[in-house]
């Protein structure tokens, strides 16, 4: 009987520690000094720098690199961009507050918590209560030099999309109004009998199933923009507007991806 409870109990310690999150994840941008813009899970902040998941693969910026992090994306005001040129650190607040103080610490899970040595002392501020931490201003000229390239229609990346997994960040950060085209290739299976293009099986589709996207069909290409409403990608290549700011998730329009296998590729151009 003790050798029972032992085992039971030795159990259940195994479970609540290999469910027990390691790392915090939160979808973020990082804006580098040099213009680049990668976005995925922001998981910590170290001596090493930032660590931030894309496409499943761990990646780190020495601090001195990152200009900002963007769970919101827009313009700071003059004012504030000022601050960070002369050597401040801000963190803009989604209420529009603005704080003086320089990021020092990551922790938890979703939501971080993001820790501030401010004039009045530290404080901790939830990553869904912060829009931006803004810590150094870009190098010069590279903010006219992104800029230039997104007007240009060149192709701002191609993100391979899994089936096996719901959503994959593509590592783009988009803006409201802006379009951007999409071409999706590939084929993966849905289940072991039944396969799919990016434009969907209706053959597969099951009216009661509780899909992303409930007037696509399964295995469509969907995407969507931070935690906002999936829309069609589908094998449309018309542009498609987006609704607000954000980083740009794709994923399958499925609710069962323990059997699916494949991937799509999808290249996305501004």
């Amino acid at each position: 009987m003790l050798n029972k409870t032992l085992f039971g109990a030795g159990t259940l310690l195994f479970t609540l520690l290999a469910s027990w999150p390691v790392a915090a994840q939160e979808g973020a941008t990082l804006a580098l000094r040099n213009g680049e813009r990668p976005a995925g899970e922001l998981i910590d902040l170290n001596a090493s720098g930032f660590t931030i998941r894309i496409n499943g693969q761990e990646r780190q910026f020495p601090e001195n690199e990152v200009a900002a992090i963007e769970f919101e994306v827009f313009t700071p005001s003059q004012d504030v961009r000022n601050k960070v040129r002369n050597g401040q650190g801000v963190v803009l607040l989604k209420s529009g507050s603005v704080i003086d103080g320089r990021l020092t610490d990551i922790g938890g899970t979703r939501p971080l918590r993001l820790t501030v040595d401010t004039p009045s002392g530290q404080r901790d501020f939830k990553s869904s209560e912060v829009a931006q931490v803004l810590l150094h201003p870009l190098n010069s000229g590279e903010s006219a030099r992104a800029s230039a390239v997104q007007a240009s229609g060149a192709t701002a990346g191609t993100v391979n999309v899994p089936a096996s997994q719901p959503w994959t960040p593509s590592g783009i950060t988009v803006r409201r109004g802006e379009q951007l085209k999409f071409r999706a290739t590939g084929d993966i299976m849905i289940s072991a009998a039944a396969s799919s293009g990016a434009g969907g099986s209706p053959a597969a589709t099951v009216a009661s199933s509780k899909y992303p996207l409930a007037n696509a069909p399964v295995g469509a290409v969907i995407a969507r923009i931070g935690n906002g409403r999936p829309f069609l990608i589908g094998g449309t290549q018309e542009p498609i507007t987006m609704t607000t700011n954000g980083q740009l998730f794709l994923g399958v329009n499925d609710d069962h991806f323990e059997d699916n296998t494949g991937n799509y590729t999808v290249t996305i151009t501004r």
